[in-house]
Parts: structure tokens; C-alpha cells; sequence
């Protein structure tokens, strides 16, 4: 099954949501909220292949 990311934002605060499938129920998980500068980088290394 297919993983998707999403960068959102809540309140002023960014953050980057992963949603994939395990046993046919959704698992969500989402990394700390920050300012949008720290996420757009994380961001940017999510799709650039280079995030931790």
C-alpha cells in the first residue's frame, strides 16, 4: 500500500503528516510541530530523498 506526506499547518505551527496502510487501518504519524522555515526544509528533504 501506497505512503503519503502531507506538510500541514495548525494554529501558526508546521508540521509533516506520514498516513500509510498497516493490516487495512490507517497509521498516522506526524513529526513536531516548528515554523515553516524548519519544515519546508524538512520538507524539502522529504522529497528530495535526503530526510532522516
Amino acid at each position: 500500500m501506497p505512503t503519503f506526506y502531507e506538510l500541514c499547518q495548525s494554529g501558526g505551527q508546521f508540521f509533516i503528516r506520514r498516513t500509510r496502510r498497516v493490516r487495512q487501518k490507517a497509521v498516522i504519524h506526524e513529526s513536531l510541530r516548528t515554523t515553516y522555515a524548519s519544515a519546508l526544509a524538512t520538507w524539502t528533504d522529504l522529497l528530495n530523498g535526503a530526510a532522516h
